[in-house]
């Protein structure tokens, strides 16, 4: 049971953080633009194309719902 509501919860952080790459996708990728600077590049690459941190946050919003609906299916 513990398995399925950390895999559920996992899930629901997917889906907001998704969400928020949705509806924010510059701010959310600035907020992260810390660390080495391999990270702050990646940060600024999605700050700088938006259309792509939605993207991601799209599929993530997919992958999060789909995860969260395997842990109610029968075993």
């Amino acid at each position: 049971m513990w398995k399925k509501r950390l895999i559920e919860t996992f899930a629901i952080l997917t889906v907001g953080d998704g969400a928020i790459e949705v509806i924010s996708p510059r701010e959310h990728s600035r907020l992260w633009e810390t660390g080495p600077e391999a990270a702050r590049r990646v940060a600024r690459f999605f700050a700088e194309n938006p259309n792509y941190m939605r993207a991601l946050g799209a599929a993530q919003i997919g992958f999060g719902i789909w995860l969260a609906l395997k842990q109610y299916e029968e075993a």
